[in-house]
């Protein structure tokens, strides 16, 4: 469940970030206005709740072997996960604005049109996208699966979770390291930002990347008989997310130098929301590539 709900909330993400880079590179939203292009953004996300749900309901039938038991705890869990807690943290940091009396913190009316999106357009459209990932069957499975679970060898320890985890997403962030770190300086120091096409390169060069170091990974990993493939393929570039934060928290001690706790905690709370959704975003993309490798070499063995 956390799996698919992890997956779609990724599937979300993605098609919203690339419906908006698509926009600002034909022109429609201009990046000197960026409230168009946050309130554009926005509309996405909640549209996007359509190829969520129907990705989350695949990965879970997929997962569950067929089952639909579960589709209304996972619908509930994608309407309250990715939403919600973007939801809570804007709402939490626009109450810390409200109390230092700053003029930039979101009025009432917004928060509220922000609640009517939430419920009243990404609900329902994620309950459709679920209804129609549901009505197809499972993907067939090309070999014998055992219901008992095989014990696994003993591992060499560059196969370590924790290792592979940490380099796996190195590679990633380090492909889209200084395009990411200018765009994030040009957010916090009131710039603009109009190079989206060397930002649409560095995001098909960071994919590649991602999909070749997740499939590698586990290549290694089925080659020493280690079936745990699922959430170690997530894990193996998700980390890029960490290396996104651990470089924010650089630039803010060395750029910014913070005063104050609440620019601390506005900075800080956005620089975790943007670094948990890159850690979904890369982490999906693996967890997607790994599995259609995996289907790709079992489909080609023969059974008798």
């Amino acid at each position: 469940l956390a799996l698919a709900a992890a997956t779609g909330a990724a599937v979300q993400l993605w098609s919203a970030a690339v419906a908006t880079l698509a926009l600002a590179l034909l022109g429609l939203v201009s990046p000197t206005a960026r409230g168009r292009m946050l309130s554009a953004a926005l509309l996405l996300l909640g549209v996007s709740a359509v190829p969520a749900g129907y990705t989350a309901a695949r990965v879970y039938q997929q997962v569950t072997r067929g089952q639909r038991e579960g589709g209304h705890t996972l619908v509930a869990v994608l309407s309250l996960a990715l939403p919600g807690g973007i939801f809570a943290a804007f709402t939490l940091l626009d109450v810390a604005l409200w109390a230092q009396g700053a003029s930039s913190a979101v009025p009432f009316s917004t928060m509220a049109l922000l609640l009517l999106l939430w419920l009243g357009v990404h609900v329902p459209l994620l309950a459709l996208g679920s209804a129609l990932g549901f009505r197809r069957a499972p993907d067939e499975t090309h070999v014998f699966t055992n219901q008992i679970a095989r014990s696994v060898p003993p591992q060499p320890l560059y196969l370590h979770p924790a290792l592979t985890g940490l380099l796996g997403g190195f590679l990633p962030y380090g492909t889209a390291a200084i395009e990411l770190s200018s765009l994030y300086a040009s957010a916090w120091n009131g710039r603009v930002y109009s190079l989206f096409g060397f930002l649409v390169l560095m995001v098909l060069t960071s994919a590649l990347v991602c999909t070749e170091v997740s499939i590698l990974l586990t290549y290694l990993q089925i080659c020493r008989e280690d079936y745990r493939w699922w959430w170690r393929s997530f894990a193996h570039t998700g980390s890029a997310g960490l290396y996104f934060f651990g470089n924010a928290a650089a630039y803010a001690h060395t750029e910014l130098h913070l005063k104050g706790t609440t620019a601390v905690a506005i900075y800080y709370g956005y620089t975790a929301a943007t670094a948990a959704a890159l850690c979904l975003m890369t982490g999906a993309l693996g967890f997607l590539s790994s599995y259609w490798f995996v289907r790709t070499i079992y489909a080609a063995v023969k059974v008798d």
